[in-house]
């Protein structure tokens, strides 16, 4: 991954092939960093790696296949 990071706004839909169609609570700004997604109803804090590297990418390719 590059030095620059792209900041992802709040709301962003990921998907998680476990817990489904989420969406971030707070915004990401650095790659260290945990965020809040709501699954389904529930909570989860996730590493922003995780988020950025497979539930992002996972999303992209659900909407790119509609």
């Amino acid at each position: 991954m590059s030095e620059e990071f792209k900041v992802i706004q709040p709301t962003t839909t990921v998907y998680c092939p476990k817990r489904g169609e989420g969406w971030t609570l707070t915004g990401i700004t650095s790659i260290e960093e945990f965020t809040s997604v709501m699954f389904d109803g529930v909570r989860y804090t996730l590493p922003a790696r995780e988020i950025v590297e497979q539930l992002l990418p996972n999303q992209l390719a659900r909407e790119t296949k509609k």
